[in-house]
Formats: structure tokens, C-alpha cells, sequence
């Protein structure tokens, strides 16, 4: 295999018809195989060709969320030799200018309803062809010559947070690397996997789609990111594993206990944690099966990376029977280092290096690579290469940057990075992970920054910013309650660590990449320019966002401008009536993931009502549940007998002639459908059982 596009290739021709792909969007699912995929990279390549004329080796810039549409165009570019950029969908423009003032790309190809405000020539997503229709299945022709292992498929830039961004260069050999060492780690086999990082992030291309397409696995993507989204795919679905950063997981389990509490089985649910770590996996997950109802009865394990991941969190996830695989990596390395396995996690490791990478630390203890997988350099950017790597007799090492330390066994330990690190007066080091984790522990502490800052003679100093948890509390409460969760670490805490100073965020979150790593440099830029030391009440999270989106719902549904809305105004009022409820339902739906019921919405009220409904979040709902025993076999068997024993001979003798058109139609169906007659006969449901292929007649009930 020597690229990518092999990799797609022959996916395409192991599993054929099998699911590669879906979006959940609403009540339409939207379903790719393996071959409609292969089929649209071909089109869309041949359209970048020979429609928009983009030639082998240009740069393309890609914009745009999850769907199965955008993973067609990436692999139309690598088989038309295009170098991909992709950019996180968040991206603001000025970033987007920078890349491409840098990248002097031929096209910029969006999935956003509106386009960057940029120069570059603009192609919309929906544009370009599905492989799904007429147009789509003309013989492919020759395409240009085949990537090569050393051939770059895209180029990565890591942050969007300095004036000079870098690019990664990555090929198909450093991909195909990275993606073989990670056999065995992760089982091959048919797993359907829940994609929720965007692709612009190597952890989430990697492990999160070539690693699946490689084993012939499902790759199912949402259109929100809301925990309700979230849980409805997972039944939905059924869905085995996920790629997660942390804080997924921490979303995630806050909303599994807030269910709990709402039910009041508080006390009833930490004493069967208590229980559980004593009990195999099996049981524990008999034992919280009312929660594995709700993710879908089916998630056995994540796949964990891209921040650190406290042993607290992994371990209730591992209590509940769902294991969690945390590992390490870099964009450079493209992008997995190490990681633990199913079968052997160790709580606060990242793992073992993987096979096919070496690892070795510096005299500082900083982190260094070699392997296939590790990029041969930045876009265009010597400087960066200079400072990025080491060549010594051994060949050439990366530098990660990353803090790391190793036990006997090999195992990796991240410190922190070597940047953060605080060199104090005396000599020590502090490494503000480790006095992070036991800050954050307090109560009224919902997250938390700790900087070297330096005193008026130049002396390091540990200062903490802190994120407070409480949202109506007094000022004078906060700076008293934190200054006493302050003294509490700091009794958990080396003499040498102990927090000197602290201040409080004033916004709702600190700043943040795309992978939820806090960026520390604006936050430094902040206390040091003063705007982050005074304590502020916290805004509830997304609630502008919330009602902003919900008031330009309504003024649709009900004609009227946006400025006519209040929060004390009556939905009735307004002119929902029962009938626009199942649409306002549905947006609410598409656009919040906020799922709710008629009842839900009509006790609602007012549009501030419905407000604080959505920002609660609506409760788990179980899956709905249909009877399986008319699919069970020995029913299968009996009414085939039927069918042809009986009722085809009796159809024959009323129905003669009897001709079926467009069957051709239905050869690639694999379900689940529903089939509709538009004639009230007896007849009918014979009819439609007599002309449909006899696989799926097999399963109609």
C-alpha cells in the first residue's frame, strides 16, 4: 500500500456496499458505503480537474464541518494530487487570510452556510459531486499518476494563535505509518465509531476515519455537538467507540449525573460506584444498564487524546464498564507517539511508544522522536525546522516540546511542556500541570491556569487564574472562598509548589484551540496586561448564543422581526399553534440539539420559558424500542413459506399480467425502509411483497 488512496481503494473493494459513512441531520440520516465513497473521490477529483482547473500540487484550503461530503473531497484531492489545508470549521478569517497568504491556494471549498470573507476563488461543498447519482457513474479514465509514500497530502497548521502560523507537511508514508502501528491497539474489527473532533485535527483523521476505513468500521458524524445530539446518534446508532479529548468525557459524565440527580438517585448511584471497581467489566455494566440503554447499549470503549486526562475522570468512566484509552501524540508525528491498549491502561500514562517509533529524552527530560510517521518539516518556514528538530548520529529527532517522564516497564508520564515550565529562584522546578490537578480538585473551581509570573526583582513566582465555578456569589465571597481552596492545594502541594498568588477569569471560559487545550499564552498576556485579575460573576455558558438562536427561530416560523420578540411574549401569542409546534420541534432539533417533546413545548409558555427549557437540557431519552421477534428466523422461515406456498400462488391467480418496473432501484437497499402503496386494495400489500427482491421480501414485517 502506498497511499492513501490505496487504502480507500481497496476498502472500497473488501466492503463494497457495507455503511462507511453517515450524518445524522435531523429525521434524514444520510448513508455512504464504501463504494459510493470511492465513486465521489473519482467525480470530485475529475471536477477539481478539469471544472475548476486546479492542478497536481496546488494547495486547496477545506472549511467545513464533518460530513461525509467533505471526507469525499479530501480524498478527491489526494487522488488528484492536490495538497489539502484544512482548517478547523471555527477558524475566524484573519486566520484564514494568513494560511492562504501562505499558502497561495488555487481554491478554498467550504461547507458553512456562509463563505470567509477572502480572496481565494470559493467552491461550495454541495457543489461538488456525491456519487450518488447518473452524472456520477461515468467511466473514471485515467487519473493523474498515483501518490507516492514521499508525496505530501496536506499541510496542517497547528494554531491559529500567533501572527505567523506553522504548517505541517504531512505524506502518505507518514500517515500509512501511523496508521499500521496503531494494529492492535485498537481491535480489527466492525465497530461503528462516533466522529466528533473535527477533521482538520490529525487525532481525529488518524484514529477517527483511516484507521476505521482500513478495518471496513462505520464512521458516523453529527451536525451538533450538544450532549443531546450526542446521546441520540449513540442509540441511533449503536454505536462501540469514540475519539474523545477530555473534555468530551467530562461533558459527557456531568450529564449523565445531572440526569441522575434530577431522578434523585444521588446516594443510590455512588454506592454502586463504590461497588463496581470490584466487579469485572461484564458486570459492571449490568450493573449500570439503565445508563448503557442510554448511550445505546453498545459503547465498550474511547479512544482518548489531545489534553491531558485526569485518573478521576478515566476511572468513572471504567466503573461504569466502558474502558478508555488514553494516548499521546503530535501533529508533527501525524499524530500518535504512544498510547495505552484495551488490554493494558494504566491511569496518569499515556502508554508505551507505538511500534515503528522511537522515543528518547533529552537532558532536560524534553520528549524526542524518530519514526516513519514524523514529518519531514514546516511549509516554507526554515526557521521552525531549525528549532523543531536534532540531528545526531542516531538520524534525525523531533523535539515535542513535552515534559515526559518513564518507568521501568517504558511507560510515559507527561510533566508539561518545557515552555510552561517555571524555573523558581532556588533552582526547583515547577511543572504547573501538576499543581493544576490538585487546584481544580477544589470545590468552586471549575478550571484553572497556573503561570510563572515574575516579582519586581525578576524572582518566578507560581500564580494561579482561576475559573470560578459560582455564578450569582458576592465578589468578596469568591476572593474568600477561592483563597481558601487555594491554601487547601497548597497543603496537598510541595513547599516548592505552593501557589503564592491568584486572580479570577472574567469571561465564561478561558480561551481555548480546537482540541480545548487552553491557550496559555493569551491567558499570560491577560495578567500581565491586567484584564485578568478581578473576580467576575460567570455568565451561563452559550446562553447568548441560546437565545440569539432561538428568537431568529421564531421570527421565521412566525414572520416577524426578531426586535418583536420579548422574553415575556406567549409562544401562543406569537402564532405557534400545535401544527407550527412539530416544526419549531424540528428546528429546535437540527439547529440547537435541543430534543423536545409536544408537552414539553406547550407547557413551556413563554419564550423565556422555553429558554431556561433548552439551557437545562433536555433529559435522556431511552431508545425506542420496537419488537424484534417478527425478524427473529424461525419467523423468517415461516412466512417465506407463507408467501410462496400461499399467498404468491393466490396473488398469481388474481393478478396475471403482473409487471414490475424500477426494481433496479432497490438492489443496493440495505434498510431501513418503508414501503407505501397508493391504492386502498386488498391487493396491495401482496403486490408490493411479490415485486420486491427476495432479500428484502425475506425481511418485511
Amino acid at each position: 500500500m502506498q497511499s492513501l488512496v490505496d487504502l480507500l481503494n481497496q476498502a472500497s473493494r473488501e466492503y463494497g456496499d457495507r455503511t462507511a459513512l453517515t450524518l445524522e441531520s435531523g429525521l434524514r440520516p444520510e448513508t455512504w458505503s464504501y463504494q459510493r465513497l470511492w465513486r465521489a473521490s473519482g467525480a470530485i477529483a475529475r471536477h477539481l480537474q478539469d471544472v475548476r482547473g486546479i492542478a497536481r500540487g496546488e494547495r486547496v484550503l477545506i472549511y467545513a464541518p464533518n460530513t461525509p461530503q467533505l471526507v469525499a473531497a479530501y480524498f478527491g484531492c489526494m487522488r488528484a494530487g492536490i495538497v489539502l489545508v484544512p482548517l478547523d470549521p471555527e477558524s475566524p478569517d484573519e486566520f484564514i487570510d494568513r494560511v492562504a497568504i501562505r499558502t497561495r491556494p488555487a481554491a478554498i471549498i467550504v461547507g458553512h452556510e456562509a463563505a470567509p470573507n477572502t480572496q481565494v476563488p470559493v467552491i461550495d461543498l454541495r457543489d461538488l459531486p456525491t456519487g450518488d447519482g447518473l452524472e456520477d457513474e461515468s467511466p473514471e479514465g485515467e487519473l493523474p499518476v498515483l501518490p507516492t509514500p514521499d508525496d505530501v497530502v496536506e499541510i496542517v497548521f497547528t494554531s491559529g494563535t500567533t501572527g505567523d502560523p506553522k504548517g505541517v507537511l504531512l505524506t502518505h508514508g507518514n500517515i500509512l505509518a501511523n496508521v499500521a502501528s496503531l494494529d492492535g491497539i485498537v481491535p480489527r474489527h466492525d465497530y461503528r465509531l462516533l466522529s466528533l473532533l473535527p477533521l482538520s485535527h490529525m487525532l481525529e483523521q488518524t484514529i477517527g476515519l483511516y484507521l476505521p476505513l482500513s478495518y471496513g468500521a462505520s464512521v458516523h458524524y453529527v451536525h451538533r455537538r450538544q450532549p443531546s445530539t450526542i446521546f441520540k446518534a449513540l442509540q441511533r446508532r449503536r454505536v462501540s467507540t469514540m475519539v474523545v479529548v477530555p473534555l468530551v468525557l467530562e461533558v459527557m459524565m456531568l450529564g449523565i449525573e445531572r440526569e441522575v440527580r434530577r431522578r434523585g438517585q444521588w446516594s443510590n448511584w455512588q454506592r454502586l460506584h463504590s461497588l463496581a471497581r470490584y466487579l469485572p467489566f461484564a458486570a459492571r455494566r449490568l450493573l449500570f444498564r439503565s445508563v448503557h440503554r442510554q448511550l445505546g447499549g453498545q459503547l465498550d470503549f474511547f479512544m482518548c487524546g489531545g489534553a491531558y486526562l485526569s485518573p478521576e475522570l478515566a476511572d468513572s468512566w471504567e466503573r461504569l464498564g466502558i474502558k478508555v484509552v488514553q494516548g499521546y501524540g503530535a501533529t508533527e508525528c501525524a499524530p500518535v507517539v504512544a498510547s495505552n491498549t484495551l488490554t493494558d491502561r494504566m491511569p496518569g500514562s499515556v502508554g508505551v511508544p507505538v511500534k515503528g517509533v522511537n522515543t528518547r529524552l533529552a537532558e532536560d527530560g524534553e520528549l524526542l522522536v524518530r519514526g516513519e510517521n514524523v514529518t519531514s518539516g514546516y511549509w516554507e518556514n526554515g526557521e521552525a525546522d531549525t528549532a523543531a528538530f536534532i540531528d545526531d548520529v542516531d538520524g534525525r529527532w523531533y523535539r515535542t516540546g513535552d515534559l515526559v517522564e518513564s518507568d521501568r516497564s517504558g511507560r510515559l508520564y507527561i510533566k508539561g511542556r518545557t515552555r510552561d515550565l517555571i524555573v523558581l529562584a532556588n533552582g526547583m522546578n515547577v511543572y504547573p500541570e501538576d499543581v493544576e490537578r490538585e487546584l481544580v480538585k477544589e470545590p468552586g473551581v471549575a478550571d484553572c491556569v497556573v503561570l510563572g509570573l515574575s516579582d519586581p526583582e525578576g524572582r518566578a513566582r507560581v500564580h494561579a487564574v482561576i475559573l470560578s465555578a459560582s455564578s450569582d456569589e458576592p465578589t468578596e465571597g469568591v476572593e474568600q472562598r477561592l483563597a481558601a481552596a487555594v491554601l487547601r492545594a497548597n497543603s496537598r502541594l510541595g513547599t516548592h509548589e505552593h501557589i503564592s498568588s491568584q486572580g479570577t477569569w472574567p469571561e465564561d471560559d478561558f480561551p481555548r484551540t480546537n482540541t480545548m487545550k487552553v491557550k496559555r499564552q493569551e491567558v499570560l498576556a491577560a495578567v500581565e496586561g491586567g484584564t485578568a485579575t478581578r473576580p467576575a460573576r460567570q455568565a451561563a455558558r452559550g446562553a447568548n448564543d441560546t437565545s440569539a438562536s432561538l428568537l431568529h427561530i421564531l421570527a421565521e416560523l412566525c414572520d416577524i422581526p426578531v426586535v418583536s420578540i420579548q422574553a415575556e411574549s406567549e409562544l401562543a401569542d406569537l402564532g405557534i399553534d400545535s401544527l407550527a409546534q412539530v416544526e419549531l420541534a424540528i428546528r429546535l432539533e437540527e439547529e440547537l440539539g435541543f430534543v423536545a417533546d409536544e408537552e414539553q413545548l406547550a407547557a413551556a409558555g413563554t419564550v423565556g420559558h422555553l429558554t431556561e427549557l433548552i439551557e437545562r437540557g433536555a433529559p435522556m431519552s431511552s431508545a425506542a424500542r420496537f419488537p424484534g421477534w417478527s425478524l427473529a428466523l424461525p419467523v423468517r422461515w415461516i412466512r417465506r413459506a407463507l408467501q410462496l406456498g400461499l399467498l404468491s400462488p393466490l396473488h398469481r391467480l388474481a393478478c396475471r399480467p403482473f409487471r414490475v418496473e424500477g426494481s433496479h432501484h432497490l438492489v443496493s437497499l440495505t434498510g431501513p425502509a418503508l414501503f407505501f402503496s397508493n391504492h386502498s386494495s386488498h391487493l396491495d400489500t401482496p403486490s408490493l411483497l411479490r415485486a420486491l427482491p427476495a432479500h428484502l421480501r425475506r425481511s418485511v414485517a
